[in-house]
């Protein structure tokens, strides 16, 4: 895992830097249409009351305001100082900032690092050294600069802030990326009224990066949620973090990342000369801390803009899982039909209504029926205004929701019915949520609901997706912290004994009878086998475990065996073992000549079940990971694969293999016998402490297949342990 770059900057110190009430900037512009001409309009735009210092020897004022011809000549103290010339005139334009008490330059220039040579890597850390030598913190290269909305303090060119006066939110944005975090993100959200307390760029991050932008953001009580757009995690462990510190704050976090594809990291690398690892773990990262992973730009600040509205609600703190105890109603059956399409696909439930609920939804709306979860009211309540509310009133007294979503289309005016759903949202401690799938030709129904605290979505997919992310959120931010695990001590010195005999040698990986006796320590159940140096050996070995029975060869080279051809399964008899055994020998020596170091296993042949993949990797990003999926041959095919960081818990083990789109086949779909999840759990469990543990010696371990056969029966078939050869972190 990556080391931290730098030491983490105290969220405290950082406000002040993000409030500065004098700004100086190094290459102001007269002209509106350069880039360097629009900061200064933007701060008096935007409502700055600090004092401003243009700095330009060419020009006598600027915007109205007095040009100084170098930072010497300002005569007052300077809090903030943006930088806007060429990367070679650093030297000269910022010598005397620490005479004026700078602490935070915002470089927006590019020709830095990200240029991707290394005259450009020396001039980023040149310039860092200066900012540093003249105390202050650097924001960039880069970037776009950074907005307070709070404050009314905005040093950026944006284009986005030509927008007239811009409502501060509850958002706190931080954005790798200038263009998509202030004209993107910003923009769109500022068409649907959705505000933000803070926007910050980073750039190339050659001091304080997202990190220290996103602990300041928890620690901001302006701010309500954590946005992130990232390319690449530069300081991993950082990153955790900061994860941590947030869900300790209860404050939810939403990331938009790019760099997901091969493409997309070229891409990334090319615009901030950093690397991007591998998307999937880094989403399994995401998930293990109750992180929201977007995808695109409306998903990304509109699921912010309900957790923002629901936490200032105070409405985040209880519930555990709100998506499995849902409910919406409409009086469009199809709206209804097309709801309940998306909430399936991301995992919402809808509990049957309760008997008193049904009376209750008869009596209100006038007519019997058979009311269902969700709730087509039809539109014979079409005329009544007062329905909607009457309705939601009952669906939220009963005990099976959490969730309730009024589907709206088209009308006239739906002001009544907004102003019964924020009122009633205020009353309960359940969440309203509602999905708008229309408009109205009077009325200020919108405008209601984006001053509210009800969050309101236009699209059915968008809002079961926002309630899938609130349910990800809560099941991790309110689940009981269950105590950490114990620990199999001997097992673990029994195992790690094995380790250090095998990673003295030269070795690069252990055989699978090794990889097998460092698990069975470990609690692992595995095959009943036997090495056999002759055919008569190996037909002997078979007739004492018991026909059918699996041969396979065995040599420290040859890590895949499957696609070596030594793997002979569901053996018969005494002839097709000796047959299987010749071959073997035949084979390992043709795929290494001359080498006589290959044996061969005599194993039980399993019964029938369902194989599973069990496993430790490491990502160049976050270093050791764990996996659990459905395995076999065909796992990279399947890709039904799940991740977590080590050390993890039972309960975040369970979770984990509840991700898997094969859960149904393990929880006994078609007949079969239910796998003992539980004892999953606790063998992934073990692995992740063991891995842990061992870091300086495991690379790699692959447990591909551990057969199910329902119940508490598991079994190994087969597993490989590669050894660390690189120092350890």
């Amino acid at each position: 895992m990556a080391a931290a770059k730098h030491e983490r900057v105290p969220a405290a110190s950082l406000a002040e830097l993000f409030s500065p009430k004098s700004i100086a900037v190094i290459g102001a512009s007269s002209n509106p249409t350069r880039f360097t001409g629009k900061i200064i309009p933007t701060l008096l735009r935007q409502g700055f009351k600090g004092s401003i210092y243009p700095v330009n020897a060419k020009s006598a004022e600027i915007a109205g305001i007095k040009c100084y011809p170098d930072l010497a000549a300002i005569p007052d103290q300077v809090d903030c100082i943006v930088y806007a010339l060429a990367p070679e005139q650093m030297h000269t334009a910022l010598r005397g900032a620490n005479r004026l008490g700078a602490k935070l330059l915002v470089v927006a220039s590019a020709g830095f690092a990200e240029r991707g040579d290394e005259e450009g890597k020396r001039l980023q850390q040149e310039l860092v050294a200066l900012a540093h030598q003249q105390g202050m913190r650097v924001i960039g290269p880069n970037c776009i600069g950074f907005a307070n909305f709070a404050d009314h303090i905005c040093a950026t060119a944006a284009a986005a802030m030509d927008w007239p006066d811009i409502q501060p939110g509850r958002i706190g944005l931080v954005s790798q990326s200038g263009g998509l975090g202030f004209a993107t993100v910003l923009f769109n959200a500022l068409e649907e009224g959705i505000g933000f307390s803070h926007v910050v760029t980073t750039g190339n991050e050659a001091d304080l990066d997202t990190i220290d932008i996103a602990r300041f953001l928890v620690n901001d009580a302006r701010t309500d949620v954590i946005a992130i757009t990232i390319e690449a995690v530069r300081d991993p462990q950082g990153f955790i973090e900061f994860l941590r510190y947030a869900r300790e704050a209860g404050k939810p976090v939403v990331v938009l990342k790019s760099g997901r594809t091969d493409l997309g990291k070229v891409m990334a690398a090319s615009h901030t000369g950093a690397l991007a690892g591998s998307a999937e773990v880094f989403e399994a990262v995401c998930r293990q801390f109750g992180v929201t992973c977007t995808h695109d730009v409306d998903e990304f600040y509109q699921i912010a803009a309900m957790f923002g509205k629901l936490r200032a609600a105070g409405k985040l703190k209880r519930p555990v899982a709100p998506g499995s105890k849902c409910t919406a109603f409409s009086i469009s059956g199809g709206h209804i039909g097309l709801f309940a399409d998306h909430a399936s696909t991301h995992g919402l439930q809808f509990a049957p209504f309760s008997v008193n609920t049904m009376a209750a939804i008869e009596r209100e709306l006038g007519f019997s029926g058979n009311f269902q979860n969700p709730l087509d009211t039809t539109a014979r309540a079409i005329g009544d205004d007062a329905f909607w509310g009457r309705c939601l009133k009952v669906l939220l007294e009963d005990e099976s929701v959490e969730v309730a979503v009024p589907i709206i289309t088209v009308a006239r005016s739906y002001d009544r019915a907004i102003e019964d759903f924020i009122a009633l949202a205020g009353q309960s401690e359940k969440i309203v949520t509602v999905l708008w799938a229309g408009g109205s030709f009077e009325g200020n129904g919108m405008r209601l609901l984006r001053e509210s605290t009800v969050p309101v979505f236009r699209t059915a997919a968008r809002a079961a997706a926002a309630i899938e992310a609130l349910d990800r959120y809560c099941t991790v931010q309110n689940r009981i912290q269950q105590p950490a695990t114990t620990r199999n001590a001997d097992g673990m010195d029994k195992a790690r004994a094995i380790l250090c005999a095998a990673a003295d040698g030269a070795r690069s990986s252990l055989t699978e009878r090794e990889s097998k006796e460092v698990l069975t320590a470990l609690g692992f159940p595995a095959t009943r086998e036997r090495v056999a140096s002759s055919a008569a050996e190996a037909v002997a070995a078979a007739q004492d475990i018991g026909f059918p029975i699996a041969l396979k060869g065995e040599h420290p080279d040859i890590l895949h065996k499957s696609e070596a051809g030594i793997v002979f399964l569901n053996l018969q008899d005494q002839d097709a073992v000796a047959d299987a055994y010749a071959t073997i020998v035949e084979r390992m020596l043709r795929a290494m000549p001359g080498d006589k170091r290959g044996r061969v296993l005599v194993q039980e042949m399993l019964p029938q079940g369902t194989e599973l993949i069990l496993g430790v990797t490491r990502d160049p990003e976050f270093g050791l990971v764990v996996l659990c999926g459905i395995g076999g041959i065909f796992v990279e095919i399947l890709n039904d694969v799940s991740m977590r960081l080590p050390p993890f818990s039972h309960d975040e083990a369970l979770r984990m293999i509840g991700e898997l789109r094969g859960i149904k086949i393990l929880q006994g779909a078609r007949g079969r016998e239910p796998v003992d999840l539980g004892r999953v759990a606790e063998l992934l469990v073990a692995l992740g402490d063991f891995a842990v543990a061992n870091r300086d010696l495991v690379k790699e371990i692959d447990i591909n297949p551990l057969i199910a056969m329902g119940g508490d029966r598991l079994n190994m078939a087969d597993a490989l342990l590669v050894l660390n050869r690189e120092p350890a972190p």
